[in-house]
């Protein structure tokens, strides 16, 4: 999930024999390159992999981006960062926020709820179950709303990993897509959710909003946790002795980073599986390795956030082609995700899904669309088999696609919202292959 290898990927499905620039999937070379992506707004396609803008550095080459992603000279600065630590000085510091030691701390205690053991053997039951408790709809009525149902399923696994469990989860859906905004008035210019829980955060923490959803849903779960410990994210907030507020603005970050992206993952994989039937084809077949390198690819395509920030502390050195940049302290470095993942240094065929691309030491098939370095994000690992799991079981029926759906942009971090995909049973659609 993290590093799917191609000799790993090779053993568990079959592997093409390429030339050094010629895709084994498809069999073009680099001449022949298409554009296979949907959400193509904000890149910056500028080819320049390091440039000063102003008082900041804007950087497009993933060998770069890495670099600073990995530099320990940098603070968080995306996601509204700066402006939430500056308004959370009296709290802790959720973990996306957080840097230093304090993070490092923080990232691994909660890396038991996100090891890879844990994510197969823990949760992969639950995935199923709700996967095919979620798809129901689609039996019971012919067809249903992608997004919706990726949201469903994303809220009910992300809770039970949290600890939010213990209420409605389709009530605290509709209450968390309140509080990010994406049931805004369609007429309106389209805001992402992404974007909208760190703005909730940073202005309207005691927002009726928040508010509802601390009582709702964060509240029950303290309670009960406090009677009894489970093996979940709020458990452990509790034996850290964090407040209640503390806690509620901790799970309003995990629900952003493990419900409304994951929601638009799973919708975006499903449009580019729906209208690429031989890959449809190929992911059913495939062994796992196989699978998650497909849908490694695919979010390499189509990064879910697309801009990530950093601001150095110190001057940092960084290098590329030989020749070194120092950027100094203070200044901000804006990394374009869209323009690091089709690097043509790092990918041939950068702008298609080839699963089965040779790739350079160190690189990861994702490019940087988990990120990397410190901030790296801590459930990789869950948003890939999750997203593997519903799409297995959605495309264990025959369906088809009824209608086309909406992409909608955010120009601050460069994400997406697909909405309006509908899917439906083909005449010959039923389930089956998965029972």
């Amino acid at each position: 999930m993290g590093d799917v290898s191609a000799e790993r990927m090779a053993a568990d499905g079959p592997a093409g024999a390429p030339t050094a620039n010629q895709c084994p999937v498809t069999g073009r070379s680099d001449s022949q390159d298409m554009d296979q992506r949907k959400a193509t707004d904000g890149e910056w396609n500028t080819g320049i992999p390091i440039e000063r803008v102003g008082d900041g550095w804007r950087i497009s080459s993933l060998n770069l981006a890495r670099q600073v992603l990995r530099n320990q000279k940098t603070l968080q600065a995306g996601f509204r960062a700066e402006q939430v630590r500056a308004g959370l000085r009296k709290s802790r510091h959720p973990v996306l926020f957080s840097d230093g030691p304090e993070h490092r701390e923080q990232r691994s205690m909660i890396a038991r709820f996100f090891a890879p053991t844990t994510v197969d053997t823990t949760y992969r039951e639950l995935m199923d179950r709700y996967a095919k408790e979620t798809l129901a709809e689609l039996d019971r009525t012919g067809s249903l709303d992608l997004g919706e149902a990726a949201m469903g399923y994303s809220v009910r696994v992300a809770a039970h990993i949290v600890g939010l469990d213990g209420t409605d989860p389709d009530a605290m859906g509709r209450r968390l897509m309140k509080l990010f905004g994406s049931d805004a008035d369609p007429t309106e210019t389209p805001r992402n959710a992404v974007h909208k829980v760190w703005f909730t955060i940073r202005s309207s923490l005691n927002s009726l909003p928040v508010a509802t959803f601390t009582w709702h849903d964060v509240r029950p779960a303290v309670k009960a946790r406090k009677k009894e410990r489970r093996a979940d994210v709020i458990s452990h907030l509790l034996d850290q002795n964090y407040t209640l507020t503390e806690i509620a603005t901790e799970c309003l970050t995990y629900a952003a980073a493990g419900m409304v992206t994951t929601r638009e993952f799973i919708a975006m994989s499903v449009w580019h599986l729906l209208e690429n039937k031989p890959l449809q084809e190929r992911f059913m077949v495939a062994g796992k390795g196989e699978r998650y390198a497909i849908l490694h690819d695919i979010l390499r395509l189509e990064p879910v956030v697309g801009l990530l920030y950093r601001r150095a502390t110190e001057d940092i050195e960084v290098e590329h082609d030989g020749q070194s940049y120092t950027i100094p302290a203070g200044d901000m470095i804006t990394m374009s995700v869209k323009d690091t993942n089709v690097d043509t240094e790092v990918f041939n065929q950068p702008r298609e899904v080839c699963p089965e691309r040779k790739l350079p030491r160190g690189a990861r098939p994702e490019g940087a669309a988990f990120g990397d370095g410190a901030h790296r994000c801590p459930g990789h690992f869950v948003a890939i088999q999750e997203t593997d799991v519903f799409l297995r079981e959605l495309f264990s029926r025959e369906v088809e696609q009824l209608a086309a759906p909406e992409l909608f942009t955010d120009a601050l971090i460069a994400g997406y919202r697909v909405e309006g995909l509908r899917v439906g049973l083909s005449s010959a659609g039923q389930s089956g292959v998965l029972k």
